[in-house]
């Protein structure tokens, strides 16, 4: 099957500003699309994206974005089969830069992902089955997801300076009974919050954008309900948190402003050393500065043992700064988020160069998405071991899960069918 036709068009985000999706026909019948997140928490070295600028549309706008894919990438794929490899290689050629900005990291990804798509279609397969084929896997594993519960941060208004606290229901032993307790503790909390007369609205990832005093109040909360869950329904869910620590850090002074208070690194250490003593935290993401590579091996050296300690600003799902932070030994854990980088090519670069060091992938969404469930795909065709899709409470976000729970169904019926 050849690839007859190449559209993009600009379609609406979870935000509601454009998000660009390409559209690939192979001979003349068969269709496939695929579409890209943004994020509004980016990491410095993340691969450029490219807008409109301008007015319209307050400067989001993809009229560009949608030009080059119709004009300058299209003749790339016209009357060839749909090969990720080959397409992703020829577009970094096109482009020639080191952070995609020539092309654009979201462009670059939109093709990428639909080539992967068409590929997968035409050999028959599921694109996890695809993406498992060009990992060389040979039995695949589904990802335990995190679930994000309450949003701070620049996520959301309130006094929260950690962005992201989600629970991880780690010790279950299916998707289905992940998804059951991440159910079961959503509406506990909301049931929690309106007990105690709190003001909540939904946030932009799914979860409950709360007017809490203070981190404190929404880690007592969660751990409380932790336990609840733990001890009446039979789990074993532990915390995770995603401080951005990158929003909070000067560069200059090389301090971390939180709230009132101006922490040195080894503060900041300090500070999560308590934290995991006093909480059931499973996982800290991005609890340094991208910028702050020696305080990453410090932490590492300090907790790395103790917690799951995961890069994203720092790393930005880049296979160069991942080797760099890897030979520092700065983490034990990398998130993969494949618009950092641009193409499904280098994405799975950086898990396999991960994984042959045994150092854990997580992939994620990001704070912008849309219904594309391909993240999920790439999460379980690559072994990764675990997935971060945002809360249960917005369709973009639950789409993943879904999707999460057809793979499951699908791989289980095999097994009963040999």
């Amino acid at each position: 099957m050849k690839i007859t036709n190449v559209f993009a068009r600009e379609i609406v985000n979870s935000s509601g500003y454009p998000a660009l999706e390409c559209e690939l026909v192979l001979d003349g019948e068969l269709r496939v699309v695929a579409s890209v997140p943004s994020g509004t928490s980016r990491g410095f070295h993340e691969a450029r994206e490219m807008y409109d600028g301008g007015n319209r549309l307050m400067g989001k706008g993809l009229l560009n974005a949608i030009s080059v894919i119709e004009r300058n990438i299209a003749p790339l794929l016209l009357h060839q089969e749909p090969d990720v490899f080959q397409i992703d290689m020829k577009m970094l050629e096109m482009d020639a830069t080191k952070n995609k900005e020539k092309l654009g990291g979201n462009v670059m990804l939109a093709v990428s992902s639909a080539v992967l798509k068409a590929q997968a279609s035409m050999e028959q397969l599921e694109p996890y089955e695809l993406i498992a084929h060009l990992m060389g896997v040979e039995e695949v594993t589904l990802p335990f997801p995190l679930f994000n519960m309450i949003h701070g941060g620049v996520h959301a208004s309130n006094n929260l300076f950690i962005q992201e606290f989600m629970i991880v229901p780690a010790g279950q032993h299916t998707v289905r009974s992940c998804v059951e307790v991440g159910m079961t503790l959503f509406h506990l909390l909301e049931q929690e919050l309106r007990k105690q007369g709190k003001h909540f609205y939904v946030g932009m990832e799914g979860g409950f954008t709360v007017d809490f005093e203070s981190d404190f109040e929404a880690l007592d909360l969660l751990s409380g309900l932790v336990q609840k869950v733990n001890s009446t329904y039979g789990a074993t869910c532990a915390l995770a948190l995603d401080v951005a620590a990158s929003q909070l850090y000067n560069q200059e002074q090389r301090i971390y402003q939180w709230g009132d208070n101006k922490f040195s690194t080894q503060d900041m250490i300090e500070l999560y050393e308590g934290l995991i003593t006093h909480y059931p935290i499973y996982s800290i993401e991005d609890g340094l500065s991208e910028f702050d590579w020696e305080g990453w091996a410090l932490l590492n050296a300090r907790l790395g043992h103790v917690a799951q300690l995961v890069a994203d600003d720092l790393v930005v799902t880049n296979p160069e700064r991942i080797s760099y932070g890897i030979q520092r030994n700065t983490f034990n854990a990398v998130l993969i988020k494949p618009n950092q980088i641009g193409t499904i090519t280098e994405t799975l670069q950086a898990v396999r160069l991960c994984q042959e060091h045994s150092i854990s992938t997580i992939f994620s969404h990001r704070s912008v998405e849309t219904e594309d469930t391909l993240l999920v795909d790439l999460a379980v065709g690559t072994n990764a071991s675990q997935l971060k899709a945002g809360g249960l409470l917005r369709a973009e976000r639950t789409a993943k899960y879904n999707q999460l729970l057809r793979i499951e169904d699908r791989l289980t019926s095999d097994l009963l069918l040999r």
